[in-house]
């Protein structure tokens, strides 16, 4: 992040997982996102107090009315209508959220609002502009995972035929087609011209075995289908290259 205070960055990586959350599908996202949000508002109060205003922090400050009101002390440039709307989300509704009513929502607008609101007490506390910080980290992330989406998805260059071992011929399908059960793994090597077929304990074995984030394979929820991992992608990419050098 360039010049960015290491006490900041995780202050903009909570609002970026904030953005992340409402660009999302998932069902509460908003819910969610106002929770994150309140977090970066009270990592950033905490960091200003101690970083800025040199103010060495004591147990009191684990409470929030203690730490709103060594933050006006500090920020009295700040209107109380600002501060009133924070103490409003906060109690209203980020405390309901978070203890409470995980069922209930809050609208588009309402997000943005309380964002926005934050955002400007942290740009005044510190002498900055955190929206452009946040974007900037928003285009990266974005970037990366479209560039694993990408490889995700990219056609295997070895034929399922011109190996030998089973993992890797399930490597092929999995890469190829991103099955959601065996019959499409098998449907896969029928059309490929592979006479292996396997059966669902077979299938579910070779999964069992190479799951998991160190491992070949991963179920992604969203959408309900097995697919390869980092790891998978790169043993798959090392059979393709043993098999282009003979």
């Amino acid at each position: 992040m360039g010049t960015v205070s290491p006490w900041m960055t995780g202050v903009i990586d909570t609002l970026v997982g904030s953005d992340l959350l409402r660009g999302s599908a998932i069902p509460h996202r908003n819910r969610l996102a106002v929770i994150l949000i309140d977090s970066a508002f009270e990592t950033a109060s905490r960091a200003f107090l101690q970083h800025k205003a040199k103010i060495k922090l004591g147990d009191s400050h684990k409470h929030r009315d203690n730490l709103i009101s060594t933050m006006k002390s500090k920020l009295t440039e700040i209107d109380s209508e600002v501060w009133d709307s924070i103490n409003f989300y906060y109690e209203e509704i980020r405390c309901d959220f978070y203890h409470q009513s995980a069922g209930k929502t809050i609208t588009d607008t309402a997000v943005l609002d309380y964002r926005d609101t934050v955002e400007f007490v942290i740009d005044t506390a510190f002498a900055t502009k955190v929206r452009p910080l946040v974007e900037q980290q928003l285009v990266i992330a974005q970037t990366l995972d479209a560039a694993d989406d990408a490889m995700a998805h990219s056609v295997p260059n070895i034929h399922v035929t011109e190996v030998k071992d089973r993992t890797t011929k399930v490597l092929i399908a999995v890469a190829a087609v991103a099955p959601r059960s065996v019959d499409e793994v098998n449907d896969f090597f029928k059309r490929e011209g592979e006479p292996l077929r396997l059966k669902p304990a077979e299938f579910t074995t070779v999964l069992a075995r190479n799951s998991g984030s160190k491992n070949l394979f991963f179920f992604d929820r969203e959408a309900r289908s097995w697919k390869l991992s980092k790891v998978g992608r790169t043993r798959l990419d090392a059979a393709s290259q043993e098999d282009a050098n003979g």
